[in-house]
């Protein structure tokens, strides 16, 4: 009877030992790769920022019109599109608001010399004195000189040219471009769309202004 009790608590404790065994090894190995695991994943995430793109910073592309001079005039004449088109023709419209172009030798004063003062299309400034203009052969009106301070210039970056744009002060209505191959004594010359400008005859302009009585 003894042997067979002590062989049947050997035979448990045997089993006993297997199980413990079993049940501590099966937790060990996955408290490893776990902690593997969990290293692995740590390494990578601070390794992360590392691997960030860094951003680069893009060249902003020029604007198309750059403005060179500045208007002064805090008076200023401003206006709808739709206040526009009411006072300009379909051509004027196009070519003093949305900055187009006349065929060359088709505009009504590119052989005009009568005496007189051509005008803003848009709001009537008085622009060029016709003793400044002159046959430049180029197609459209040409004058070597502006009235002071009626011009504004802009750098036109237009259709892969660069250029220099002209433009009312007043009323930012488009005339054309301004080139430095003009006669003397400016050396520059004025090229204006016809529909972009009005014009006021010599006997006119005296009859609107008379001379003052001394």
């Amino acid at each position: 009877m003894k042997y067979q009790f002590y062989t049947i608590v050997f035979a448990s404790l045997m089993t006993s030992c297997g199980v413990n065994h079993n049940i501590t090894t099966e937790p060990v190995t996955t408290d490893e790769n776990s902690i593997k695991a969990n290293t692995v994943t740590k390494s990578e995430n601070e390794q992360a920022p590392n691997n960030t793109a860094i951003p680069v910073s893009k060249i902003k592309p020029q604007p198309q019109f750059e403005p060179i001079t500045k208007s002064q005039d805090s008076k200023k004449i401003v206006k709808t599109d739709a206040e526009w088109k009411a006072i300009l023709t379909p051509a004027e419209y196009q070519i003093l608001r949305q900055k187009g172009t006349e065929r060359a030798f088709t505009g009504k004063f590119d052989k005009h010399y009568k005496e007189g003062t051509y005008t803003c299309k848009g709001c009537g400034t008085a622009l060029f004195d016709s003793t400044t203009k002159y046959d430049s052969g180029c197609g459209w009106p040409a004058f070597f000189k502006a009235k002071e301070n009626t011009i504004a210039e802009t750098i036109d970056r237009s259709y892969g040219m660069i250029r220099t744009e002209i433009t009312c002060k007043k009323c930012d209505g488009h005339l054309g471009h301004i080139f430095d191959d003009g006669p003397n004594p400016t050396g520059v010359r004025y090229c204006v769309n016809s529909a972009s400008m009005g014009f006021i005859p010599a006997d006119k302009d005296k009859q609107a202004k008379p001379a003052q009585k001394k």
